[in-house]
């Protein structure tokens, strides 16, 4: 080596050369090393992952809860929440009692929506029967009605409809119309021999979901809403414990940041909410038949993203509460009715007006929704989905900062 890097430092006039090395050693050690302060933030961050990771260990009902809960879920929501509009119970109330009445109701029971019951003999039976819930419809055919369609007079058709469930009653009404023009064009073939022509016609395909299932349209969009409402509960209940029993106060003691702590809590139960993204995922297409026509990546990428925004809300709620039972209140009602609500779960966002548009436009479950409907039915890829991704890049250490500003490293 060169002699004049192993030489020992030169004294200073009157300084000896073991007090001149001692010198130099100081500056050594008090200057910073490189990336020391990262490294050490990153072992402390890593203790406390640890950590909460063997609590989960320990506690075998809340690990199962944190491995298994989401999956369990989707099922019971897969399979509970339905918009399919079918196997509608109907009476008829026949007044008319000819051939060609009975040929109209034939029209309605021949069809894959309608499940025919016995006939209704008056109003008050009519009355009783809707409002137990027996039927969904019933049609009132009035007296003379062949009659009046023989001479072409104009003939009315009562239907009655159970309107206590709004959407379910419009499906039901469109259904009842649908199968009325059936009905007339068919007897105007049958009596002209001609079918009814238009000037213009509409003719309806549905593109990604061709039947119009409620399946495909649900299993996409309870994906998110389980990402978002477990992790969010679980982190809250791990730091609020940690208040309970007492253990916070090494927060207090320690050189550890507020921010040190909060990741390390977060970070196991972000990768404990990505195993069951790939879970649920698996299960979509395997169990439930649903297939993933888009990027798998891509979807992916936004469950990180988006699980980094749901466990930063439960680091927030764990911030503003003191019990685990309130953590568990805060965590569902700041995930759950936002969710459902707001975020486009069974409404679209572009319907809602006020406070919960502007509500729906920069929750993170809106856009998550838009991606994982997007990758599963549209086969969209990063590129189509690059408006909802950046919302969710935001949101995540916004929701994380102000947990970390709320959070005191002192008792109060």
């Amino acid at each position: 080596s060169d002699p004049a890097l192993a030489a020992p430092p030169a004294a200073a006039p009157g300084q000896s050369p073991a007090l001149a090395a001692g010198a130099e050693s100081g500056q050594d050690a008090s200057r910073p090393e490189p990336f020391g302060r990262l490294r050490r933030s990153l072992r402390r961050i890593y203790s406390y992952s640890w950590r909460e990771a063997l609590e989960l260990q320990r506690d075998p009902v809340r690990g199962a809860l944190a491995l298994l809960g989401s999956l369990l879920l989707m099922f019971v929501m897969g399979y509970g929440i339905s918009m399919d509009v079918e196997n509608l119970r109907y009476a008829l109330l026949d007044r008319d009692q000819t051939a060609l009445s009975r040929d109209y109701a034939l029209n309605l029971s021949g069809s894959n929506y309608f499940v025919e019951r016995p006939p209704l003999q008056d109003y008050a039976e009519l009355d009783r029967r809707l409002r137990s819930g027996e039927l969904s419809l019933a049609l009132e055919i009035p007296a003379g009605f062949a009659r009046r369609v023989e001479r072409g007079d104009p003939a009315q058709i009562g239907a009655w409809i159970d309107g206590a469930m709004p959407q379910r009653a419009e499906t039901v009404s469109g259904f009842v119309q649908g199968m009325h023009q059936h009905w007339l064009a068919q007897q105007q073939r049958q009596r002209t021999g001609m079918t009814p022509a238009a000037a213009v016609a509409v003719e309806t395909r549905f593109r990604y979901n061709p039947d119009i299932k409620s399946l495909p349209a649900m299993v996409p969009a309870v994906i998110p809403l389980l990402l978002l409402m477990l992790p969010a509960m679980l982190t809250a209940l791990a730091v609020v414990r940690e208040k309970e029993l007492g253990s916070i106060i090494n927060l207090y003691v320690t050189p550890t940041t507020r921010t040190e702590f909060l990741l390390g809590k977060q970070l196991p139960y972000v990768a404990l909410a990505l195993v069951n993204f790939v879970l649920m995922s698996l299960a979509a297409v395997t169990l439930f038949g649903v297939p993933m026509t888009g990027s798998f990546a891509t979807l992916a990428l936004a469950a990180l993203l988006y699980s980094l925004s749901s466990t930063g809300m439960g680091l927030l709620a764990s911030t503003l509460v003191r019990s685990q039972i309130a953590a568990i209140f805060f965590a569902m009602v700041g995930t759950l009715i936002p969710a459902v609500q707001f975020a486009g779960l069974i409404h679209p966002v572009s319907s809602l007006e006020g406070m919960g548009r502007w509500i729906g436009e920069i929750y993170p479950a809106s856009h998550m929704f838009v991606i994982s409907r997007g990758v599963f039915s549209k086969a969209l890829g990063f590129n189509d989905l690059a408006a909802s991704f950046w919302p969710l890049a935001v949101a995540a250490p916004l929701i994380l900062g102000l947990a970390v500003l709320l959070l005191k490293k002192q008792e109060a």
